[in-house]
């Protein structure tokens, strides 16, 4: 079910914008050296989940996993629920919640979508990424259903001590140095960086809450979150595409 009837007032604003299919991140477009991307129909298609839960904004919540360590792509990186569109997946709000389901047992009708924000082009990776809206009143009871591919559900809070809010868990991600956006410290070693983060960075504008400031403190990624596939153009890395 989108939109409608019963939604918190903190979400209306997001929530239009998911159903009217808004941009909510322009990733790597526009840059000199960015390669061509190509039509949607020729490239990769993708899906993530932003679930909220919650009834206000003082108690929401925002789930995120660490994806499993023995993964070949982006092991122990933290990243929204998502993956690769099947070819029998009706659309990308198909796509997230079965892969929400696969990798963090989602049942059907726990969660209500709210629609899908427009596709997030990356043209390194020849892809595009929808972000799927969806919102329970409460948390749904999630929990990891392959150890391989996930090591850990997390709920992160939008506000208070520990949060994405917080500005002591806000910084500003390098990787060699090199910054790479937005990034967050949250309680017990989940450091979200890269693509994620600045989806979960535009989510928390959506909703009313500060960007990470451009003077927010700089940390390097910890190694055990950096580690990645190999970049297309060999020698280069792409600042923000990495924990998808």
């Amino acid at each position: 079910m989108t939109g409608g009837a019963g939604l918190p007032a903190f979400l209306s604003g997001i929530a239009e914008r998911a159903a009217r299919g808004d941009e909510v991140l322009v990733a790597d477009v526009g840059r000199p050296d960015a390669p061509l991307l190509p039509p949607r129909e020729e490239a990769r298609r993708s899906a993530v989940l932003v679930l909220l839960s919650g009834t206000t904004a003082e108690d929401a919540e925002l789930v995120i996993e660490e994806r499993g360590h023995r993964l070949r792509s982006q092991p122990g990186q933290f990243s929204l629920p998502g993956g690769a569109m099947d070819p029998t997946d009706r659309d990308e709000v198909h796509t997230a919640l079965r892969e929400a389901q696969e990798e963090t047992g989602l049942v059907e009708g726990a969660a209500r979508v709210l629609g899908a924000f427009a596709p997030i082009g990356m043209p390194w990776r020849r892809q595009y990424v929808t972000p799927v809206l969806a919102w329970a009143p409460e948390r749904p009871v999630l929990g990891v259903q392959d150890p391989v591919e996930v090591e850990r559900v997390v709920w992160a809070r939008l506000q208070g001590p520990g949060s994405l809010g917080d500005p002591a868990r806000r910084l500003r991600g390098r990787l060699d140095g090199m910054d790479v956006g937005p990034a967050f410290d949250l309680p017990e070693q989940a450091f979200v960086w890269g693509f994620t983060a600045l989806i979960l960075d535009r989510v928390l504008v959506e909703l009313g809450l500060p960007s990470v400031p451009p003077d927010a403190p700089a940390r390097e990624v910890p190694a055990e979150r950096r580690r990645q596939r190999p970049d297309p153009a060999p020698g280069r890395r792409v600042p923000g595409s990495a924990g998808l």
